[in-house]
């Protein structure tokens, strides 16, 4: 069995978009920390710290891969290894072919949480394998920052018999959160990761964000989230009936 040695997190934040830290303030504490060998900085739908990061990669111990998550209708998907702006608001199909016009790697975020996702969360549990059609090349199941309980066991769920390669992320927004979730991967460089990912040879691991990550957070930026989707008791219902 091939050891998976390599520790990829590739879903932080930064004020980018609606992180704390700035760019250069993430790739100096993972050299601290000397725990990841391979990041990446994914904001939402811009890409200007990633391009900065990737940019400044010789200065650093570790990968750093260009990256994107997009906003797409019924998901987020982390798009690895672009340069170029993909517009948001596209079908998940639509985002996936933009992300692989350019060359890259299209993962599905968090499909578990449906604070993001909505009623497709019972679109991914009822029809798995949509996922293939719409050429996901991976999926995130575990975030160490989901703020629904049980939606990485969701997102396991959904995977569970797609012959999909599996990522596990920090969906970091703080310095302390960067690397709770994280990727093992055969290898240790960025185009090891890449073929771990084609050949399915990853696995996710890690721990919930320690509840100060959350209190740094503003309280308008947390209720916003928990106010996004109406429709939690009616999915809540649905979920219930899933699991009897």
């Amino acid at each position: 069995m091939t050891t998976l040695t390599g520790r990829a997190d590739i879903h932080i934040h930064t004020r980018a978009s609606d992180g704390l830290p700035n760019a250069q303030q993430v790739l100096d504490h993972a050299a601290r920390r000397g725990h990841l060998d391979v990041i990446a900085i994914t904001d939402h739908d811009v890409l200007d710290a990633s391009l900065w990061a990737y940019t400044h990669r010789a200065r650093y111990p570790f990968d750093i891969i260009p990256g994107v998550e997009v906003t797409a209708r019924g998901g987020h998907v982390i798009a690895l290894w672009v340069v170029q702006p993909i517009p948001k608001g596209l079908s998940i199909l639509e985002t996936v072919a933009a992300v692989h016009d350019q060359g890259g790697v299209a993962i599905l975020a968090h499909p578990g949480e449906p604070l993001i996702n909505g009623t497709y969360v019972l679109r991914y549990l009822r029809r798995p394998e949509v996922l293939i059609e719409w050429n996901v090349d991976a999926v995130e199941i575990f975030n160490a920052g989901t703020m629904t309980p049980g939606n990485n066991r969701l997102a396991q769920r959904i995977c569970r018999d797609l012959p999909l390669p599996v990522v596990g992320s920090s969906d970091a927004h703080t310095l302390s959160a960067i690397g709770s979730g994280y990727t093992r991967f055969a290898g240790r460089t960025a185009g090891d990761f890449r073929t771990a990912l084609a050949t399915g040879q990853t696995a996710a691991e890690g721990s919930a964000w320690p509840i100060i990550d959350y209190l740094k957070l503003s309280p308008g930026s947390i209720q916003r989230k928990l106010s996004k989707y109406s429709g939690l008791n009616t999915l809540s219902s649905h979920l219930a009936r899933l699991r009897n």
